[in-house]
């Protein structure tokens, strides 16, 4: 029996179990004796749990190889499904809030604190906290991963890998708002070659809701063990609250609507990171330096959004360890940051003979001269004493603010 014909007797069994008193009352008996009459051959019928994540109590019936799932609850209306969705939309809100999306690859201990501190705060103060919080999440070392071992598992990034790491080496080097500017275009086109043939051409709003909504259906018949299921069951309004791979997607989806590429008389965000106010030049805040990070991010989460549409799953749900590649670039960087900082040094004893202040620039208010000094300070008055002591000491990397 053909899979259309299979999927045509389980719609007619489900149809079947619509019509009876509640979802509640089905039996694996009751399932298996419908089945039967529509002459399939039944292999096994049982009643389980079924989900990755929160689990929907089901009958699973298998005829051969093929498994159908029948819901004993609702598709709406559910008290648990209720809580679980209205649980989902307060996160997104709040993501929103923040101008970004649930994130891949960070713990959930990590995204539930940022959550947390945005929660009661203005959306100004949630911003400054959540810059906070990912400058030891969005590290030098997570960044070179990024480049050095995601972007290139993604064809429609092959063109911005150089780009990616020039802009990478160049932001430490203090030429950030030549960095930001670079790979803004990048996720426009990194979307744009993800679709293919006369889809490229669709507008772009129409290009993300393409790609995620793949994604989410990928994602739904994994979540189902790729079963048959009812169409209600497969939605996005459905699985927002059930599976946490949807709800990332659908954030994701969300950030780029409703923030990146919103219209810029539409715009009301803080951070700026927005395609069109930097293509028309209407505000200079999109300089801001931790809208890097953001980009690095959002270019290595639009590799894995490529992997679930192409369904190939090249890039992994767990963060890869650094390979000689990434940790290479990142030391590149590292010495890059070094060099500058002792630059700055020479700047700032220059600027003092003349009894003047060095001149803000407009991705730096000082923030790398503050790092010098603080390494500076910190290896003479700390590390080598401690080594001289007989201790075993590792210096991480300069907070942004310099404190």
């Amino acid at each position: 029996m053909s899979d259309s014909d299979l999927d045509r007797h389980f719609q007619a069994v489900w149809n079947r179990a619509c019509n009876a008193s509640s979802h509640g009352a089905l039996t694996p008996e009751l399932i298996q004796l419908w089945a039967t009459e529509r002459g399939l051959d039944v292999t096994s019928v049982e009643e389980r749990e079924v989900g990755i994540f929160a689990r929907t109590p089901a009958v699973v019936l298998a005829i051969g190889d093929v498994k159908a799932c029948f819901p004993k609850i609702q598709p709406t209306g559910d008290p648990n499904w209720e809580a679980r969705r209205h649980a989902a939309e307060a996160k997104a809100a709040l993501w929103e809030k923040v101008e970004w999306f649930s994130p891949f690859w960070i713990p959930r201990d990590k995204t539930e604190k940022i959550l947390g501190d945005a929660r009661l705060r203005s959306r100004e103060q949630a911003i400054q906290l959540f810059n906070y919080h990912t400058s030891t999440l969005y590290t030098l070392s997570f960044q070179a991963v990024c480049i050095a071992q995601i972007l290139p598992s993604a064809r429609s990034l092959q063109d911005v890998r150089a780009l990616a790491r020039e802009a990478y080496l160049a932001f430490y080097s203090g030429y950030r708002a030549a960095s930001i500017s670079a790979l803004i275009p990048a996720i426009e086109g990194g979307l744009t070659r993800i679709v293919s043939g006369s889809e490229s051409e669709l507008p772009t709003g129409v290009k993300i809701d393409r790609v995620i909504d793949r994604c989410i259906e990928n994602a739904a018949r994994l979540h189902y063990e790729r079963m048959w299921v009812p169409q209600d069951y497969l939605t996005k309004d459905y699985l927002l609250g059930q599976d946490e791979r949807i709800f990332a997607f659908e954030t994701f989806r969300r950030w780029l609507q409703k923030s990146f590429f919103q219209k810029t008389g539409e715009y009301d965000g803080l951070t700026w990171l927005n395609r069109h106010m930097f293509a028309h030049g209407t505000h200079s805040d999109w300089q801001e330096s931790g809208n890097f990070s953001r980009l690095v991010v959002a270019l290595a989460t639009l590799a894995l959004i490529e992997s679930w549409y192409d369904e190939t799953h090249v890039v992994s749900l767990f963060f890869p360890e650094m390979n000689e590649d990434s940790t290479l670039l990142w030391q590149q960087a590292l010495l890059q940051a070094n060099a500058q900082m002792s630059l700055k040094l020479i700047e700032q004893r220059r600027y003092q003979k003349h009894g003047r202040l060095v001149p803000e620039m407009p991705t730096d208010d000082g923030a790398l001269l503050r790092k010098a000094l603080l390494s500076e300070e910190c290896i003479k008055d700390l590390v080598r004493p401690l080594r001289d002591a007989g201790w075993m000491v590792e210096v991480g990397e300069p907070d942004e603010s310099g404190l």
